[in-house]
């Protein structure tokens, strides 16, 4: 994500784009500018005298300075450094000549034992700008082009009053998706759409006092839905006083970064086990396609032919609550396996398969249910 006032949109009449970045040699240009062993001041300056328009030098910049390394340096020593400096330099203010200038250094040499070099450098080096360039930027000029192009996105969608995403993708995409819907403590409504499913939610400008983090955590959304086999963005953007329609998609918009994508992982030993105990005998699929049900979205933790599985740990009251609702209206085969420490009676009565556990659950316990769905696996490839 950019800072807003290094966004660069184009406007036609009530329509509105980020102006995306299509050529990689702006991106080389402003890797070349991160040479290592020059300053990150004298790096800045060559990127302002790049003859590239201001926003795109400085939007590109922004994005490679997270790919460098620079020197390191003992920030408490930098810190008391400028604090014995300012302490000794007060007791003589006002410090108006050079050799007024040396003997503070030097008094504050000796109390730190530090050589005058040292303290110079330290009084330096507290500013960004004259530490060096270790390594170049370790990203490659047409993945800075798409990280760009993908931060644009993000920084419009900041200032978006509402925001619709569709997605095509497989459940664990959509569960990360939704999972970022709901850490921004949004509503949102899901409705399937053909193979997809499109998410409907409030956009951070419709919160009366805008926060950077709020609008940032949206952002992190658009990873996740243009990794999705198909996607499209709708959106309200509220900027500069007028209200505009964003829209774009996959087969609209230029190639675009996948970056900052979590790895999908297991939720607990119970589910790790479970596909490992299953995996050798029949196909199946972790986190399948999402479910819409009454208009929020569930994603199952597998599914084993026509038949989803759904593992409830213990968790807390609300989590389970909410889960239970939907176990409860959903109208397609589950097998629940249920962690006995909960409230069994209540979970027994869902109109689904429903098998206790203890720790995990037991292949002998569960095959039964399994079997009438059950599939070879596919032979893994030589």
């Amino acid at each position: 994500m950019l800072p807003l006032d290094l966004l660069r949109v184009k406007r036609r009449g009530d329509q509105i784009k980020p102006d995306y970045l299509l050529d990689i040699w702006p991106a080389s240009r402003i890797i070349e500018a991160y040479k290592p062993g020059v300053k990150l001041g004298d790096a800045r300056a060559n990127v302002e005298k790049s003859g590239l328009p201001p926003k795109l030098a400085r939007g590109l910049a922004h994005l490679a300075e997270k790919f460098i390394a620079v020197e390191e340096v003992n920030k408490r020593l930098l810190t008391r450094v400028r604090l014995e400096t300012f302490r000794e330099a007060a007791k003589a203010h006002p410090v108006v000549d050079e050799a007024l200038r040396q003997r503070i250094i030097r008094a504050v040499a000796e109390r730190l034992r530090l050589s005058e070099a040292e303290v110079e450098g330290a009084l330096r080096k507290i500013h960004e700008d004259e530490l060096a360039i270790v390594s170049a930027p370790s990203i490659a000029p047409q993945e800075l082009v798409a990280l760009y192009n993908t931060s644009l996105i993000q920084t419009l969608l900041f200032r978006s009053i509402r925001a619709s995403f569709y997605v095509k993708a497989s459940g664990s995409t959509v569960k990360e998706l939704a999972r970022g819907v709901k850490r921004l403590g949004l509503m949102y409504i899901a409705r399937r759409a053909g193979e997809g499913i499109w998410i409907d939610a409030e956009g951070p400008a419709t919160v009366l006092r805008q926060t950077e983090r709020y609008g940032t955590r949206f952002a992190k959304l658009v990873p996740y839905v243009i990794s999705a086999d198909d996607w499209r963005i709708e959106a309200e953007i509220a900027l500069r006083g007028r209200t505009y329609k964003f829209v774009d998609s996959k087969s609209t918009a230029p190639p675009l970064s996948r970056r900052d994508i979590e790895p999908v992982s297991f939720d607990s030993s119970a589910e790790q086990e479970f596909y490992a105990r299953i995996s050798p005998m029949c196909r199946i699929e972790r986190e399948p396609e999402a479910l819409v049900i009454e208009g929020r979205l569930f994603i199952p933790d597998f599914k084993i032919g026509d038949l989803y599985v759904e593992i409830v740990g213990f968790w807390t009251p609300e989590y389970l609550a909410r889960k239970y609702e939907k176990l409860s209206s959903a109208k397609v085969p589950f097998l629940v396996l249920v962690d006995e420490r909960l409230a069994l009676s209540t979970w027994r009565s869902l109109p689904h398969y429903v098998v206790l556990y203890k720790e995990r659950p037991r292949l002998s316990d569960v095959f039964k249910y399994i079997k009438p769905y059950c599939r070879p696996p596919q032979p893994r490839a030589p």
